[in-house]
């Protein structure tokens, strides 16, 4: 219940104390507390009951009309500005953050962290096919010459640049619904931090095996180079072989870092929802 409290006293925090919104904000707890107490009458737990009322009476400009606080929401806010801005302005705490756009910020972030990751693979991996090709050309194993091969490799590393570079850009649309969260322009919710800690534990083993294998990879990288230099004959294949063998280091340690960002997007949202941008300006202050 101390939950609801504090999310109620967060919603009226950047509005002034006028009689009539206090009034206003007594109603709206009764009928928070009304809607928990049905809840849990019906079986829900704790969490579940205070997630949907938080869901039901947490946005207050939909509640306003029923409150008949319309008007004096309107008439406190600048012109021209958010609740959020004229949170920032003064001093007041901004709005907290919903278990709904907790979820859907975490998903943005897992789908962002995913092409991310994709994007740095392919700049890893870009220039593979070129140093292949021109080994290759000198070794005489590739029937081609040395100005095409270098012209095809430039073009596939351009085109898989120019692919991660469109993957980078693209990644940052998967914030559009949550912006406000991305920017940090929201107020700790107790629910919500208790939810993305749970979540970040729940995954923090499958990021730990994903960090053991990602350095494994990383370590063996060189390996087959290495021994194909120590105990390898020297032939006329000898530098097409370093170059397949160059081109298999860069595929592993793509590998090694897209399996390790790819599962490491929990513990980013449990940092990003367990701190606002109001939390840390005091914390530097």
């Amino acid at each position: 219940m101390n939950v609801l409290v504090d999310y109620l006293s967060t919603m009226f925090s950047g509005y002034p104390q006028t009689p009539r919104l206090l009034e206003a904000k007594a109603e709206l707890q009764g009928m928070m507390e009304d809607a928990y107490a049905a809840l849990i009458a019906q079986g829900c737990s704790e969490n579940e009951a205070i997630g949907r009322v938080i869901s039901d009476f947490g946005n207050l400009d939909e509640v306003a009309p029923v409150l008949g606080i319309t008007s004096e929401l309107h008439t406190s806010i600048a012109t021209g500005a958010s609740t959020e801005d004229r949170a920032a302005a003064d001093g007041t705490p901004l709005l907290p953050i919903t278990m709904d756009e907790a979820r859907d910020y975490a998903e943005a972030e897992r789908r962002a962290t995913f092409r991310v990751a994709r994007a740095i693979s392919l700049f890893i991996l870009s220039p593979a096919v070129l140093i292949v090709g021109i080994l290759g050309v000198k070794s005489g194993l590739l029937p081609f010459t040395s100005e095409v091969v270098t012209f095809v490799g430039i073009l596939i590393l351009l085109g898989l640049v120019v692919a991660g570079l469109a993957m980078i850009f693209t990644a940052d649309g998967a914030y559009a619904s949550v912006k406000r969260i991305q920017t940090g322009r929201f107020s700790r919710n107790p629910e919500v931090s208790h939810w993305a800690e749970s979540l970040a534990e729940r995954h923090d083993p499958t990021l730990v095996r994903a960090l053991i294998v990602a350095v494994a990879l990383w370590i063996l990288a060189p390996v087959p180079l290495i021994a194909y230099s120590l105990f390898a004959d020297e032939g006329d294949g000898g530098q097409f072989w370093t170059g397949i063998f160059t081109a298999v280091i860069l595929l592993l340690v793509a590998a090694g870092l897209e399996i390790l960002m790819r599962n490491a997007w929990p513990r980013a949202v449990a940092e990003k929802l367990t701190h606002s941008k109001r939390t840390r300006s005091h914390a530097q202050r």
